[in-house]
Order: structure tokens, then C-alpha cells, then sequence
């Protein structure tokens, strides 16, 4: 993610601050307040800038069993285990906590202008659809690099007290200020293809509807071409899952888990694209790896890559 740039890290004030909500904001609301907040927040930050560390938690939240059913379609998940949420699905939970975040006094940065550029999750153990689940979301590392701003969000999830998922969401915030163009980027390897994927032109909509995540550019091309894009794009988050699925349907994510990935470039919808993985064993952590890719199917360009692990 950095990319041999020089960093500044910005400091995070201890201990944190800790903020409890009683329920999930609405996100009509969420995306009202950054509109309104983005002609006073700066894409940059000082070199000595200091901010508050903040933790917001939500206590006793119980998910909703038919959108975790939906999600399942949307992201093709399989039908063979609906009393589990799908590792990723948890993730969605957080959509609101994290637009509660950008949007407060605790985040210095345009909330406008956040692109999410990394996720990661370890699931502990099975999730089951009737668990009654503590959320916390947290503000852990502001990095200044060369090309913008690096936020990194640890999110937690427990049950009973003992944790039993977490995920790091990092996103970046482009800097105004033109840069030289790079060195060429060594040439790409690309892993062997197992499946093609369609990504129809409401793949946006239908992900929106079961994660919550209604940003506009996901939505239609009307709106996305107000934000820069010439189409409406799939959510990096949508493709994720849409690979997390079928790598589940070939290995098994049915206990303990990890998954990252980097978003590379945009899915403009509707799209064609293919998986590729290749797989190896760690038999000294006894453990598999899952080296993924998710590409254009005609032009090759990558959409995102990453990598599963998971126990033998």
C-alpha cells in the first residue's frame, strides 16, 4: 500500500476516545452531513497535525436474517449453510459506524473524497445469524504519503466478550497537488483463470439494497459521471465477496479464516470478469494459501488481488 513513498505518520492522541451510539445511523442522513461537511474539510493534513484516537462502539446488535439471505444471492454465496454469516457479509455491518465516523469532529479529512483502497478480515470462529454482537470501530493510523492521505479503520466484532471477527479498512484521499509521474511498474503476472464472472449493470443497486452502502456512483452512470466516472462501478466490496464465495465453494470457509485484498482499478458495469487463484500448503502454520486476482476478462487489467488463508 505505500509504495516505497516517503510517510509522515500523523499522531494519534492515547488513551482513545470512546463514543457509544444506541443504533446504526441513517445513511440518507450520513451522506447529507458529508456533503455539507465537504466544502470545510481539507484533502490534506499538517505534518504536525495531532488527533484524537476514537473508538465508536454499537452494543447488542442483532443482524438481519433476511438480508443475509439476500446477501447471499447477491454475492453467490451457497445455500447449504444459512444458520452462518458469510465472512464478509460482517463487514457490511460496519458501513454506518464508519459514515458515523467520517462524519464527525473525530476524522479532520473530506469525507467525499475517501477511496477504499484495502480490506482485510479474520474471522475467529463461525458467526451464527441469531449471535447478539458488540461493534467497535476504530481510528488507528493517519499516514501522509507523497500522493495523499492513508486512513486505516481496525473494526472488531464480539460475541459473549470474546472476539470473534475483525477487519482493517484503509482508505485513501487523493492530494491536490500534481505529482511527477512514477518509475514503470514492473511487468504483472497473472495467475491462473478458473472463472469467468458477469457483472451486470445493477450489480450495484442489488449490493446497495443487502450491504447498506448506497454511494452514489455504485447506483446509476447519471450519478457516477457526477463523481468523475463515465459509468456506474460495481462496489470494491461486492467484488470481494463475489470472489470470497466461489473460493469458498472450492476450499471451505467454515471456521477460522483470513482474507485481504487490494482494490486495483474500477469495475464499470456492466463488465466481464474472470478469477484467477493459485494454491499452495503451509504445512509448517498448517495452514492453506489462496493467492487470487480479479481481472477484465478482455483487456486483462486487474480489479483486485489478495489472498485466503485457512487452516488444513
Amino acid at each position: 500500500m505505500e509504495n516505497n513513498q516517503s510517510i509522515q505518520q500523523i499522531a494519534l492522541t492515547v488513551p482513545e476516545t470512546v463514543v457509544e451510539i444506541k443504533k446504526c445511523p441513517s445513511m440518507g442522513f450520513v451522506f447529507l452531513k458529508a456533503f455539507l461537511l465537504a466544502p470545510f474539510r481539507s484533502s490534506t493534513i499538517a505534518d504536525d497535525a495531532i488527533v484524537k484516537k476514537t473508538r465508536i462502539i454499537l452494543k447488542n446488535y442483532l443482524p438481519d436474517k433476511d438480508l443475509i439471505s439476500n446477501y447471499r444471492q447477491v454475492c453467490a454465496f451457497s445455500e447449504d449453510r444459512t444458520d452462518t454469516i458469510p465472512i464478509s457479509y460482517l463487514q457490511t455491518l460496519f458501513i454506518g459506524l464508519l459514515g458515523k465516523f467520517i462524519t464527525s469532529p473525530f476524522f479532520p479529512i473530506n469525507p467525499l473524497g475517501l477511496i477504499h483502497i484495502f480490506q482485510s478480515f479474520e474471522q475467529k470462529r463461525p458467526v451464527t445469524t441469531d449471535e447478539i454482537l458488540d461493534l467497535a470501530c476504530t481510528l488507528d493510523t493517519i499516514k501522509k504519503t507523497e500522493k495523499g492521505i492513508e486512513t486505516e479503520f481496525t473494526l472488531e466484532i464480539m460475541s459473549q466478550g470474546k472476539l470473534v471477527w475483525k477487519g482493517i479498512s484503509v482508505f485513501f484521499t487523493r492530494s491536490q497537488i500534481k505529482k511527477k509521474k512514477t518509475s514503470k511498474k514492473k511487468d504483472d503476472i497473472f495467475l491462473e483463470e478458473k472463472e469467468t464472472i458477469l457483472v451486470p449493470a445493477g450489480t450495484g443497486r442489488r449490493y446497495a439494497n443487502v450491504s447498506g452502502d448506497y454511494n452514489p456512483h455504485h447506483l446509476y452512470t447519471v450519478l457516477a459521471k457526477l463523481f468523475g466516472f463515465k459509468r456506474a462501478i460495481a462496489h470494491g466490496m461486492w467484488s470481494l465477496a463475489r470472489v470470497v464465495a466461489s473460493l469458498d465453494r472450492a476450499f471451505g470457509i467454515h471456521d477460522s479464516a483470513f482474507v485481504e485484498a487490494s482494490f486495483k482499478l474500477p469495475i464499470f458495469m456492466p463488465a466481464t470478469t474472470c478469477l484467477g487463484y493459485e494454491c499452495q500448503n503451509d504445512t509448517e502454520n498448517q495452514q492453506i494459501i489462496v493467492n487470487f486476482e480479479l481481472r477484465d476478462k478482455q483487456k486483462g487489467l486487474p480489479h483486485l488481488k489478495g489472498r485466503l488463508l485457512k487452516a488444513i
